[in-house]
């Protein structure tokens, strides 16, 4: 009975009426916004394994020195803009894009709607890069997450080192990127692309890998330069301008493997179970490069496998079962709101004598 009376209520008030077609409007919306998103699956977590090493480092014979995030970085015909609102604060770094995306799932997200929102960014943008992922992605979602090329590990506010490793460590060639994006930190990040500084040189460095990250306090102008990555019968080879503190060779799991100090070249024996290396030089002013890693590969000629697929069947039938759901539920409320009526005057009695 107080059900019953509840929607005459909402019936025979205009007001109560809008509203509750407003709120249904919009729990609409949401409601198709996010069933709409297809489910994925994700292969096997895998680290890389194989008998030839890629070696992303080709002569180095011009270095470039790029902030994504400065105010200036159209100049250099660079398109970057980031994309994200979610409460989850998953935010991604686009460069290179065409149009901007204007939808996003503002409440919670699974991996399912992360690995959607990069798969869309894809067809918008050259390159797709997680950014500061330690504040807006889960550690497990970093060993399944696929279809990226770059991440953006290092910024004033955030170091996902450790993520980048996760993401390598489980069979996902990911490049680095670092960027400042103001004046007024202390310490600043960019990162370094190796050729020519035309917006398609740099794209190509970052999607083959042959770029680094810089961390640096001071002038860019102190701050050393690589001079080379060989990788000579198995044996890497990484060399600088100036003397540095430390390098680091950095393998599976962020597990360092050797390290080696006050050298301007390090040589480190890549092992049968080293998955990748990487590589951190550090200086005696605290500057820092990053390089990216050699991996492990099983074929003479290196590929990246799709490790996230569309799962077509169990996404239509989901999608059968919410339509359905969805219909239920609509015609429940017009039953309710359009074929309520008050009962007449003396309903009651009928029957009594």
């Amino acid at each position: 009975m107080s059900e019953r009376k509840f929607w005459i209520k909402i019936k025979n008030n205009r007001f109560y009426l809008a509203l509750t077609g407003i709120v249904g409007a919009i729990l609409l919306f949401f409601l198709v916004l996010y069933l709409a998103v297809p489910s994925y699956s994700f292969a096997d977590i895998e680290p890389f394994n194989g008998d030839f090493i890629y070696n992303p480092y080709s002569d180095i014979n011009r270095i470039n020195y790029i902030d994504f995030r400065s105010e200036s970085i159209e100049n250099q015909g660079i398109k970057a803009c980031e994309y994200g609102y979610a409460l989850s604060g998953a935010r991604y770094l686009c460069l290179g894009y065409e149009s901007k995306r204007k939808i996003d799932y503002p409440f919670l997200q699974s991996i399912h709607y992360k690995q959607f929102n990069i798969d869309q960014l894809n067809k918008k943008c050259r390159l797709v890069a997680p950014a500061h992922p330690s504040k807006g992605f889960k550690k497990g979602e970093m060993t399944r997450l696929d279809h990226y090329r770059v991440m953006e590990a290092l910024s004033p506010n955030d170091n996902s080192l450790y993520y980048w490793d996760i993401a390598l460590s489980n069979g996902h060639r990911v490049n680095i990127i670092a960027n400042t994006g103001n004046d007024f930190d202390t310490i600043k990040y960019l990162t370094a692309t190796i050729g020519e500084n035309d917006a398609e040189s740099v794209y190509k460095s970052l999607e083959s890998g042959n770029s680094y990250a810089v961390k640096y306090n001071g002038s860019l102008l102190d701050v050393p330069e690589l001079q080379s990555v060989k990788c000579e019968n198995d044996t890497l080879i990484v060399s600088v301008s100036d003397k540095a503190k430390e390098i680091r060779f950095i393998g599976q799991n962020a597990i360092v493997k050797k390290s080696v100090g006050n050298v301007d070249e390090a040589l480190y024996p890549i092992q049968k179970d080293d998955t990748y290396i990487r590589t951190e030089i550090e200086f005696e002013d605290g500057s820092t490069l990053y390089l990216n890693p050699l991996v492990r590969h099983q074929y003479q000629y290196f590929f990246d496998l799709n490790k996230a697929k569309v799962m077509k069947g169990r996404t239509y039938l989901m999608w059968a079962v919410y339509i359905i759901v969805a219909i239920f539920l609509i015609r429940m409320f017009f039953v309710n709101v359009i074929s309520t009526e008050p009962r007449q005057k003396g309903e009651d009695n009928v029957g009594i004598s």
